[in-house]
């Protein structure tokens, strides 16, 4: 009996560790969520305080985005520097997509489509350390 359990657990750690060398854990925001709801989400993965190398990797490795471009760190304020409580040194800018909102019914006869599209701005201070990340909703109208 103890020779069944020892195979048993053999076997479960073994599984463990090759379920670990597997493509890494994928991170899917849901781009209809508010803007706080989807800050929350990246906190949990992208801490206050985690540097830009650990960002960046998260990016590259782990975020489901839609850009075919390196993940860049970029020098000076952010493009949303009125909105921030600190304005940062540099900032990293990733697209995660869109999506379109609800028809609206104008004068009844001519539904007008809403595309809203999201992107994500972590910002970093001169350490290089994040001190805020900005979720950045636009829509358009069609």
């Amino acid at each position: 009996m103890r020779l069944v359990w020892c195979t048993v657990v053999i076997f479960l750690l073994g599984q463990s560790l090759s379920s670990q060398g597997a493509e890494p854990e994928v991170v899917i925001v849901d781009l209809r969520s508010h803007r706080a709801e989807v800050r929350a989400v990246l906190l949990k993965h992208t801490p206050l305080e985690s540097g830009t190398r650990e960002v960046v990797e998260f990016i590259s490795r782990h975020l489901q985005h839609n850009e075919n471009t390196p993940v860049t760190v970029m020098d000076g304020p952010p493009p949303v520097t009125s909105e921030l409580k600190q304005p940062g040194a540099k900032f990293i800018r990733v697209y995660l997509g869109q999506y379109y909102d609800h028809p609206e019914v104008v004068f009844l006869a001519a539904p007008v489509l809403m595309q809203k599209e999201v992107c994500v701005i972590w910002i970093f201070d001169q350490q290089n350390r994040l001190i805020d990340i900005y979720v950045e909703k636009t829509t358009g109208t069609y």
